[in-house]
């Protein structure tokens, strides 16, 4: 009686402890680094989540119109919100920012008026997630084309136009990004225009992502026949190691 008390008490104690470190006996390897939650309108948002909502305008082959009538705003990847299909409206979107709603979220010259909006000391400063900005246009910065050398330039998620547009504010760009959209156009800047023609800044609500855990989890348990058994579980890897 008191070996079955002691192993029954054992038992819920390892159980205890693996579920405060998110793991069980099937899937403690799995569960070592939790999912990032999705972003909420205007609160904080991770630098992959910027990225992939940009890329959905992408995918979703939006089309640059910049008159902001009711009929050419478009969804974000929620469907919840509606944005211009312009530059700044993707950024915006991008941002998951509703200031301006209205009006299919704020133009070049809101943000620079913005108190979300933090200059950056210096282009190479920016990081995936933030942006090049001065009035009339705006780019979201997805990286460097060579990070030792930023000089080559960068790849930028866009919306620029062709100062074409046809009758209904319709013009023949793209939302573009790193990799080509499906019109062979891919989102872009020099080095010299980054320096020279705009002012590199972050949104205030941006977080980087969470670091990968380090260390290792030790995970016991109790065969059906009293024996204990143990792993070491490496956070970072899952590798799981037994004793």
């Amino acid at each position: 009686m008191v070996i079955f008390t002691l192993r029954r008490s054992l038992a819920v104690v390892c159980a205890v402890a693996a579920a405060a470190f998110g793991l069980t006996a099937v899937d403690a390897a799995r569960k070592v680094a939790p999912a990032q939650a999705e972003s909420v309108p205007n609160g904080t948002i991770t630098r992959a989540e910027v990225l992939s909502r940009a890329q959905n305008w992408v995918d979703r082959n939006v089309r640059y119109n910049k008159t902001r009538d009711s009929g050419t705003l478009i969804t974000d990847v929620e469907g919840d919100n509606r944005y211009g299909p312009d530059c700044s409206g993707l950024v915006s979107m991008a941002w998951h920012m509703t200031a301006n709603a209205g009006k299919g979220g704020n133009s070049t010259y809101d943000f620079l008026d913005s108190p979300d909006i933090i200059p950056l000391p210096s282009a190479h400063s920016l990081l995936p997630g933030d942006a090049i900005l001065r009035g009339g246009h705006m780019e979201l910065f997805a990286r460097w084309k060579d990070p030792a050398d930023h000089t080559k330039g960068a790849w930028t998620y866009s919306l620029n136009g062709t100062g074409d547009p046809d009758s209904n504010g319709w013009e023949n760009d793209w939302a573009k990004g790193p990799a080509a959209n499906s019109h062979g156009q891919r989102g872009e800047e020099s080095w010299s225009s980054i320096v020279n023609d705009y002012t590199p800044v972050k949104y205030r609500r941006i977080v980087d992502e969470a670091p990968l855990p380090q260390g290792r989890v030790s995970v016991y348990g109790v065969q059906p026949d009293g024996r204990l058994t143990y792993a070491a579980i490496d956070a970072a890897t899952g590798r799981r190691t037994h004793g």
